[in-house]
């Protein structure tokens, strides 16, 4: 319980004590409009099952909240659902294709638009393979994670380690 504090304290509170979720310095804005890409999104964390350890991406200056830490993901196509979407971004910018069990986490959502978050497991770690949406990448211990995290991770936070502990 101490660990868990500890890492939402130090992830959501000390990043950025005087900002909210969706307010502030990380207010949802992906364009100049201030308007999201599309009407929803899907993405998901890494988890290596032998390590322990998650891959999180580092987001390009070419990309919307750029430098900061994130999750893969991206806007849900015309005709897909959140899994099948997650699913092709994982192929899309991380070129993933071995084994993996998807694990619904979190459900982002401001007025209409909604960002569906999955724990993507898998039994060991590998090497993504960057687009230009992705400056970097780096695999991390939960409590770990480097900073600054994007806004969407840093609301994922409480629901990625409440599943850890099940895990």
């Amino acid at each position: 319980m101490a660990l868990k504090k500890n890492i939402l304290k130090k992830y959501i509170i000390a990043q950025d004590d005087d900002d909210e979720i969706g307010k502030g310095k990380h207010a949802l804005t992906t364009d100049k409009t201030g308007k999201f890409w599309g009407n929803a999104g899907a993405g998901g964390i890494f988890y290596a099952e032998d390590t322990k350890r998650f891959l999180l991406p580092f987001r390009s200056e070419y990309v919307n909240e750029p430098h900061t830490w994130g999750v893969w993901g991206g806007a849900i196509d015309k005709g897909e659902n959140p899994e099948e979407a997650v699913k092709r971004e994982i192929r899309e910018e991380a070129k993933y294709t071995g084994k993996y069990k998807l694990i619904p986490l979190y459900v982002f959502q401001k007025g209409d638009f909604k960002y569906h978050n999955f724990l993507i497991i898998l039994p060991s770690e590998f090497k993504p393979s960057l687009d230009w949406e992705t400056e970097k990448s780096g695999w991390f211990a939960l409590d770990k994670f480097p900073t600054p995290l994007h806004f969407g991770l840093k609301a994922l936070m409480p629901s990625l380690v409440k599943k850890m502990e099940t895990i």
